[in-house]
């Protein structure tokens, strides 16, 4: 009994009874290409999915972070003027989609702050945010100031309830 012990390049084992089956292997059949090519077109529209929420995300974070030091900045304004703390008291005000002007900085008073304050919004926020700054007159703790600054997150779809965001700071002068 003769064994060929050599695989000839192209030749396929079976396994079965050590015997060998002589064939010329095809390569991948179209079939198989355009299902990897589906798969992988998948996994790349995942990424770029993950990429999309990642940058909303990022960017929501960011306005976040622009509220947060807009409300400590006017905080701190009306800490420094607190003998005319009363004055910079606003009605809810939403950001205008046309440039904002009026302010001078470094010049003093209530009314140009509450100017320089707005124009900081309006360069930070999206238009159609709000700020309102509140005051509670209270005689035993001290009068409390509310700062509430509200703005459209843009991950969200803006006919969703909780579109708007909003960051309430309160503090006594």
């Amino acid at each position: 009994m003769k064994y060929n012990t050599s695989l000839a390049l192209g030749h396929r084992f079976t396994g079965h009874n050590g015997r060998f089956i002589v064939g010329r292997s095809q390569g991948f059949s179209l079939l198989e290409v355009l299902i990897a090519m589906l798969v992988l077109a998948v996994g790349l529209l995942g990424v770029a999915a993950m990429q999309m929420r990642g940058l909303q995300y990022s960017h929501d974070a960011y306005l976040r972070s622009q509220v947060s030091i807009l409300a400590y900045d006017m905080a701190d304004r009306i800490r420094l003027n607190r003998a005319n703390s009363a004055d910079y008291i606003i009605a809810p005000w939403t950001i205008p989609t046309a440039a904002l002007t009026g302010c001078t900085p470094g010049a003093v008073g209530a009314t140009m702050d509450i100017l320089c304050w707005q124009l900081q919004l309006s360069e930070a926020l999206p238009p159609g945010s709000t700020a309102e700054i509140a005051l509670a007159l209270d005689p035993i703790e001290g009068d409390e100031y509310t700062i509430d600054i509200q703005w459209q997150d843009r991950a969200l779809d803006p006919t969703h309830a909780n579109a708007m965001r909003s960051i309430q700071y309160t503090f006594v002068p």
